[in-house]
């Protein structure tokens, strides 16, 4: 599983790499479509709280 849609404009990346920060993925994409680089992060556990109604 890797990153198959530009986050800003939904295009298929031209150019992804997959690097590890400890047990996070992180993959580096560029959209030759919308021109954006970004840095999208698969994080192996999330720690979140539910925001109060």
């Amino acid at each position: 599983m890797g990153v198959r849609f530009c986050p800003g404009c939904g295009a298929a990346p031209e150019f992804v790499q997959e690097y590890w920060v400890g047990s996070d993925r992180h993959f580096l994409c560029w959209c030759a479509a919308c021109g954006m680089l970004s840095t999208v992060v698969l994080a192996a556990q999330l720690v979140s709280h539910e925001p109060e109604h």
